[in-house]
C-alpha cells in the first residue's frame, strides 16, 4: 500500500498516451527487444486488464521481441465504448500497430484475447505474421449448464442499459468483492474495477456469438495454442475444439486453471516460450530468461 492508501502493484514498463484516429487517446504499454526482433502484441482477456493478464510476461517476452500492450475498450484504460463489439477491438489492434508504425506483427491472445486475435487476423491477415492462442477456442458457449448460463447474458446486457448507471457500477463492484475478491489482491482488484460494467456484459453477448470455427483453418499464418489443462472457465473440450480446426497448429499444454497465466507463469512461460518459436519468435541468442520453469511441468501435445 502507498501512503495514500491505493495498493501497490507489480513493476511495469512504461506507457505512453497514443492518438488513434477518430477515437481519441488510448495508453499503451511498448517495451524494445533486440534489435531487428519481431513485434509481439499482447491481447488480454475478459474483464480484466492487460497489465493484470500480462504483468509477469513483459520481462522475460521483451528479451526477444519488442512488446505491445493496451486494454480493450471498456476495459481498464482502453477506449470508451457505447457498444463493446470483437470487431471493433480487432480494428483497435491494427490502428494501434499503425499509429506505432508497425507493420508486421505477431498476436498473442488470452482467452477473450484469443478470440478478438483471431478476428484481427481475419482482418489483415498479411500484418499478422502468426498466433499465439491462449486457453481459448473457436467458441466458447459450450453444451449443458455453461450453455444455459451463457445465453442469459444477452438478457441480462440489454436489461443492464435500462438500468442506472450507478446501480450498474455498485453491482459490478459487488461481484468484484463478493465473487472473485476473495482470490485476487487489492491491486488486482483496483486493475478489475477500472472496467466499464455495460462493456463487460456486452463483452459477454460477443464471446456468446463468437463462433470462428468457419474460417480459422483458412488463417495463412502459423498459429500456436497454448492449453490449459482441466482449465474451468473454458473447458478443455472447447480448447480442443481449436485443435482440432486448424489441422497444422502447434498445441503445447500444461496443467492449470484459467489464472495460470499469473499464478503458474514458469508453467505458462515454457509453453509460450516454445509456441513462440514455432510462430518465428526465436529466443535471442544473447538473451537469458529471467524465469527457469520446470520442462517437466509442460508438454508439446501435437
Amino acid at each position: 500500500m502507498t501512503g495514500s492508501g491505493a495498493p501497490v502493484g507489480p513493476s511495469l514498463p512504461a506507457g505512453d498516451l497514443i492518438e488513434l484516429p477518430d477515437q481519441g487517446e488510448l495508453f499503451v504499454r511498448r517495451t524494445e527487444g533486440p534489435r531487428g526482433s519481431p513485434t509481439v502484441v499482447l491481447l488480454h482477456g475478459w474483464t480484466v486488464t492487460a497489465d493484470l493478464n500480462w504483468y509477469p510476461a513483459f520481462e522475460p517476452l521483451s528479451q526477444r521481441a519488442s512488446v505491445v500492450a493496451f486494454d480493450h475498450r471498456g476495459h481498464g484504460l482502453g477506449l470508451p465504448t457505447r457498444r463493446f463489439t470483437f470487431s471493433d477491438c480487432a480494428s483497435d489492434v491494427l490502428a494501434v500497430a499503425d499509429a506505432l508504425g508497425i507493420d508486421r506483427f505477431v498476436c498473442v491472445g488470452y482467452s477473450m484475447g484469443g478470440a478478438i486475435a483471431q478476428m484481427a487476423a481475419r482482418l489483415a491477415p498479411d500484418r499478422i505474421s502468426g498466433l499465439v492462442l491462449g486457453a481459448t477456442s473457436t467458441s466458447f458457449r459450450g453444451r449443458g449448464l455453461r450453455a444455459i448460463r451463457f445465453s442469459l447474458l444477452p438478457v441480462v446486457a440489454a436489461a443492464s442499459r435500462l438500468t442506472p448507471m450507478k446501480l450498474r457500477y455498485w453491482g459490478w463492484e459487488q461481484t468484484v468483492f463478493n465473487v472473485i475478491g476473495t482470490n485476487i489482491g487489492r491491486w488486482a482488484q483496483t486493475e478489475v474495477l477500472k472496467g466499464d460494467p455495460q462493456a463487460m456484459l456486452d463483452a459477454g453477448t460477443e464471446l456468446f456469438n463468437f463462433d470462428s470455427s468457419p474460417w480459422v483453418a483458412e488463417l495463412p499464418m502459423p498459429i500456436a495454442q497454448i492449453h490449459t489443462l482441466g482449465d474451468k472457465v473454458v473447458p478443455d473440450y472447447l480448447q480442443q475444439e481449436l485443435a482440432d480446426a486448424v489441422t497444422d497448429i502447434s498445441v503445447y499444454s500444461y496443467r492449470g486453471g484459467h489464472a495460470s497465466v499469473v499464478t503458474d507463469f514458469n508453467s505458462f512461460w515454457d509453453c509460450l516460450s516454445k509456441a513462440l518459436d514455432s510462430v518465428g519468435v526465436p529466443a535471442s541468442p544473447e538473451s537469458t530468461s529471467s524465469m527457469a520453469p520446470d520442462p517437466s511441468t509442460s508438454e508439446a501435445t501435437r
